[in-house]
């Protein structure tokens, strides 16, 4: 969502300043953590709904293969700052009106929004071993699709989720 830039704006003119451009604009997300860090390399912000982080983490894989990185960052952050967000998701039918999450469940009724952030520091293994850095777990693969057209824009397929799972 675009909360804070909202918030900034509606603060009128008077409020913008020479950091409202770069610190509102969703694709200088990376960049500005890139510039604070002084890293190098591909910098870049993904955005693809719910699934952002872990086609973050796809892509900071697919970079590390291809000789890119060295290293890479990954992850993600969400917050909820204007009650119009919930709002447009209430009436959307997104929310789940029990408060709890099924995902993948045949219970499944809707979602709970949630704040947080989380990042990942990968590595190939092998440089991670040499380094001597504590490995945490072992990435052995992942994958990214679209489900296409099926009961809805946000209704998952049984076929191309199970697709995307086997690959």
């Amino acid at each position: 969502w675009d909360d804070y830039a909202r918030l900034l704006h509606e603060r009128g003119p008077g409020a913008l300043d020479r950091f409202s451009m770069t610190g509102v604009h969703r694709g200088i997300i990376a960049n500005r953590v890139s510039y604070v860090l002084g890293l190098r390399g591909p910098s870049l912000t993904v955005d693809s709904a719910q699934s952002s982080a872990l086609v973050a983490v796809h892509l900071a894989c697919a970079s590390l293969r291809a000789g890119e990185s060295s290293v890479a960052l990954a992850g993600g952050v969400n917050l909820d700052l204007l009650p119009d967000s919930a709002v447009a998701l209430a009436r959307f039918g997104a929310l789940s009106p029990d408060g709890r999450s099924y995902v993948l469940d045949a219970r499944a009724n809707g979602f709970v929004r949630g704040e947080g952030g989380g990042m990942v520091v990968l590595k190939r293994l092998s440089d991670a071993l040499a380094a001597g850095d504590r490995v945490h777990c072992v990435l052995l693969g992942s994958a990214v699709n679209n489900d296409g057209a099926t009961d809805g824009l946000t209704v998952p397929g049984e076929a191309t989720q199970r697709e995307v799972l086997l690959r």
